[in-house]
């Protein structure tokens, strides 16, 4: 496949993505999209600077730190000393921001098993193998050459 196919598949991945979260995201009650965002990322990184939560969330740090410290405020997530450097913290899930997120995404999950309960066998198939390709390129390096 050639580059440009290589970017349009891309794009396409991303919106699909991108509009399928959104969907999903409708239905969840137990979470606002905001907190989710942030203790879905938590979940990714482990314990996070704030300036890097806001760094990869793509917003101000001073919006971050009024997340963090809602979330914080609902037990959702604790900041620590980060012992790299003492005057900064790192900001992690809680016990309970753990359990609220499982709650979230099982919510999510449940409204795309809604409609995915209509499609075909063999597209709950070619989803799954999909699936599993995208678990594949989130741990993929782009600079590191792989055989074709």
């Amino acid at each position: 496949m050639i580059a440009t196919d290589l970017s349009k598949l891309g794009v396409d991945v991303v919106v699909a993505a991108a509009r399928l979260t959104r969907l999903a995201s409708r239905d969840v009650s137990s979470l606002p999209h905001a907190a989710m965002r942030l203790m879905g990322r938590l979940d990714e990184l482990g314990p996070t600077r704030i300036s890097d939560l806001a760094k990869a969330d793509r917003c101000s740090q001073p919006t971050m730190s009024n997340l963090v410290q809602r979330q914080e405020e609902n037990g959702w997530v604790r900041r620590e000393p980060d012992p790299a450097d003492s005057r900064a913290s790192l900001i992690s899930l809680t016990d309970a921001g753990r359990s609220e997120l499982d709650q979230a995404r099982y919510e999510a999950g449940a409204a795309i098993a809604a409609r995915m309960s209509r499609l075909a066998p063999s597209d709950l198939a070619t989803l799954q193998a999909a699936v599993t390709v995208m678990h594949s390129i989130l741990t993929l390096d782009p600079m590191e050459d792989t055989p074709r």
